[in-house]
């Protein structure tokens, strides 16, 4: 049960770090494309907070799951969280079609016949690539950090903590 509260507190971390660095690439995609993250007039004000939360909502939700949920083999044993690149793909294109339907939705309360093209916009368009591959990128690392922990039992320690007593 440590090991499981150690890797959902990574996975809220994690978390924040990607809502981090997806607020500031969208907001330096903006400067050097000099245009709107959402430049669609229908859209009002929450349609990139709403693109942002869901898309951070699919990435935290995928990382908990897999945090809480311990891996064991054939015979019952511990095997220890290890990189899956094929679940980092997937919660990356969760959140690319996940940003991009989020600010759709947006759209889509005020003017439903504007939901699939401004969805399709927002798909080809290069902020919600930046939430996809941001997603990629912090997914990988936190696998990385869960399974360089596969050995260790307990709290992290610090080198001169480690005494072989």
């Amino acid at each position: 049960m440590d090991f499981r509260r150690y890797a959902a507190a990574i996975a809220a971390f994690a978390t924040a770090l990607y809502l981090a660095m997806l607020i500031a690439a969208l907001g330096v995609l903006s400067l050097l494309l000099e245009r709107d993250v959402i430049d669609d007039p229908d859209a009002g004000a929450f349609a990139g907070p709403v693109a942002c939360a869901v898309a951070t909502a699919v990435v935290f939700t995928g990382l908990l799951v897999r945090a809480l949920r311990r891996p064991v083999d054939r015979r019952g044993r511990d095997r220890g969280h290890e990189v899956a690149i094929g679940t980092a793909l997937l919660l990356a294109l969760g959140s690319y079609v996940g940003y991009a339907a989020g600010a759709g939705i947006v759209v889509g309360v005020s003017n439903p016949y504007r939901f699939l093209p401004f969805l399709v916009e927002q798909l080809i368009g290069p902020f919600a690539a930046a939430a996809g591959i941001l997603s990629l990128v912090v997914v990988l690392l936190e696998m990385i950090v869960l399974a360089s922990r596969r050995e260790q039992r307990g709290r992290p320690r610090w080198p001169w903590e480690k005494r072989d007593d």
